[in-house]
Formats: C-alpha cells, sequence, structure tokens
C-alpha cells in the first residue's frame, strides 16, 4: 500500500467517524426535540381546552346562583329542630277582644317521620275571635321563611256569655305540621 492510499482511507475513515460522531451526539437530541414538539402541541390543545372549560365552569357557576337564588326566593326552610316556641311567637296575635279573643297552641301528638330526613311535629293552633283574626293566622303560617304544613282548618261559631249581644266569635282551629330536619339524619353526627 501507497502513501496515497493510506491516506484516502485515513480521510475516508476520518469522515465516517465525524459522520457517525455526530449522528450520536444529535440524534438523541433531536428524538427528544420531536418529543417535546409533540408535548407542546399536546400542552397547547390543553391551553384551548382550559379556556373553553374556564367559559363552562363560568357559565356553570352563574346557572348555580341563579338556581341558588331561586332556591332561596321560592322554598321555605327546613331547620333542624322543630322551634315549637318560635313558631308559637311568629303565630301569635294581639288578643284585642275583636278580631281575637284567644289563642291556644297545643303540641297534638309525637313527632312522626316523613321521610328517611324529615320529621313533622302535629301542632294544632286554636284562635277564638272573627274571620279577619283567623285568616292573619293561616296567612302568618303561609309566609313563614320555614316550612310549615297546613294540614287541616276547621272553623265553627261560639256562643259565649260574655259576648256583646249580636256577636258571635268564631273558632278557627288549625292543624299545623311542623317539618324539621333533626341532625344526625342528614349525615350529620
Amino acid at each position: 500500500m501507497n502513501r496515497q492510499s493510506i491516506e484516502g482511507w485515513a480521510l475516508v475513515a476520518t469522515v465516517a467517524a465525524a459522520a457517525g460522531l455526530t449522528w450520536m451526539l444529535t440524534w438523541p437530541e433531536w428524538t427528544q426535540g420531536t418529543a417535546m414538539a409533540v408535548e407542546v402541541s399536546e400542552l397547547e390543545r390543553k391551553i384551548v381546552d382550559l379556556a373553553g372549560a374556564q367559559d363552562t365552569l363560568d357559565a356553570a357557576t352563574e346557572r348555580l346562583r341563579i338556581a341558588g337564588a331561586r332556591q332561596v326566593s321560592e322554598c321555605r326552610q327546613v331547620p333542624p329542630t322543630a322551634d315549637v316556641a318560635g313558631l308559637m311567637q311568629a303565630l301569635s296575635l294581639k288578643v284585642d277582644g275583636h278580631r281575637v279573643h284567644d289563642q291556644t297552641f297545643t303540641v297534638a301528638d309525637a313527632p312522626s317521620p316523613l321521610s328517611e330526613h324529615y320529621e313533622a311535629l302535629p301542632l294544632q293552633l286554636e284562635v277564638v275571635g272573627g274571620f279577619d283574626g283567623i285568616w292573619d293566622v293561616l296567612e302568618q303560617a303561609e309566609s313563614l321563611p320555614r316550612l310549615v304544613r297546613v294540614s287541616g282548618l276547621d272553623i265553627s261559631t261560639t256562643a259565649r256569655r260574655d259576648d256583646a249581644p249580636g256577636t258571635k266569635p268564631l273558632r278557627g282551629v288549625l292543624a299545623l305540621d311542623v317539618v324539621y330536619a333533626p341532625r344526625g339524619t342528614r349525615g350529620e353526627n
């Protein structure tokens, strides 16, 4: 072998070694760059999805706010206790001898379950007086913020010795169910 052919082979070997070295050093970076480009496009897609999700979340939040406002305006509260004393205070009218002669509250029976989560305490409210007084109590019961079911109303006339001539007060008996959700029935402790 002569010197020229040795130099030719050396040059070919050097070029091949340089190409191999370059390929070995750049190929992992190239594949990593390709993988990162795929990941970048995936993240960009997720960002677009998140922008859409934010719009969806904003719309759902607004619908929930509207539903909550509607629930407050259209539904009655169901407290955790019967709170008969508070109910009596809310339904009591001034006994004035004209519209209302007498008012009596009576717990009619023990609480009874309405469902898995709710109970009802039967309460009787007797009002002796004019029709307006009985009507006022009925309207107050219906306008309470808490849930009270009027399950019956019986109105009759009554005559008493101390009534003024020509007047007969009415006796109205309202049967009420005081609805409440005792603690522990809604998963509370």
